[in-house]
């Protein structure tokens, strides 16, 4: 799926890794629409106020988009942590919902709208191509650690439902895969002590660094311009597998 003359919507869009994906994306020459609650969008984006958890709101945002749809990257997403239980009692369960509510159903009500418009499309390319989807995951999607249970059951969702989503779609010539991040230098970590940062480095193969932003950018454009990928997630993450839990989690 070339971006150049397409219309992008980026989840997410104005800070992380969906800031540095619609930055992409509008200068491969897409016309691109940022759903973000907040913020400001990045220079030639649109940007649509929207919580992706409300599918009241996510339906009128896609339904202000003009002309068909063709490229949908799901990039909303908060973070959380906490047991399910301890020895004070349960765990916060409004948390926990909080995190499901945005991660994933956030990205399935964003989905479903576009999906639905990215139908109606006509076919591009060689292969009748009608549009293309891109989740975004997280190693937490298969080695989620101690405490991260909302978080990991949001993106476990997320990874899982690439297949599913491929299947959904496939007969309609849309493709769904997913991108599957280590530690990303982004916003939602840029409060994180420099000792934590590198204890969840430590672990990691090559290169033992963060991941940037613009580096998931450009694995959304390999996804985009390779046709034969469908269904599938894509590690992102220098070879991490992250350990059970960390001595901050212990403490």
């Amino acid at each position: 799926m070339e971006p150049a003359g397409k219309c992008a919507v980026v989840t997410g869009g104005n800070s992380g890794l969906g800031r540095a994906t619609a930055e992409w994306l509008a200068a491969a020459g897409a016309k691109v629409v940022s759903l973000d609650p907040t913020g400001e969008a990045p220079d030639g984006v649109r940007h649509i106020a929207c919580d992706v958890s409300d599918h009241a709101a996510v339906q009128a945002a896609v339904d202000s988009i003009d002309g068909p749809i063709h490229i949908l990257i799901n990039c909303a997403g908060i973070g959380g942590i906490g047991p399910i239980a301890s020895a004070e009692g349960p765990g916060d369960m409004a948390a926990f919902r909080k995190v499901v509510e945005v991660n994933l159903l956030g990205a399935a009500n964003v989905t479903a709208a576009v999906a639905a418009r990215m139908i109606g499309n006509d076919p591009v390319g060689e292969d009748g191509e009608r549009g293309a989807i891109v989740n975004a995951c997280s190693i937490a999607s298969f080695e989620g650690q101690e405490g991260m249970g909302a978080y990991t059951a949001s993106k476990s969702a997320m990874a899982g439902l690439c297949l599913v989503w491929a299947r959904d779609l496939s007969r309609h010539g849309i493709r769904v895969n997913g991108i599957a991040p280590g530690f990303m230098a982004t916003p939602m970590v840029a409060h994180l002590p420099d000792d934590f940062v590198a204890e969840l480095l430590a672990d990691t193969e090559f290169p033992k660094r963060a991941g940037r932003a613009e580096e998931f950018a450009e694995v959304v454009d390999f996804v985009l311009h390779t046709p034969l990928l469908n269904g599938e997630v894509i590690r992102l993450d220098a070879g991490a597998r992250p350990p059970a839990r960390t001595k901050w989690s212990m403490d």
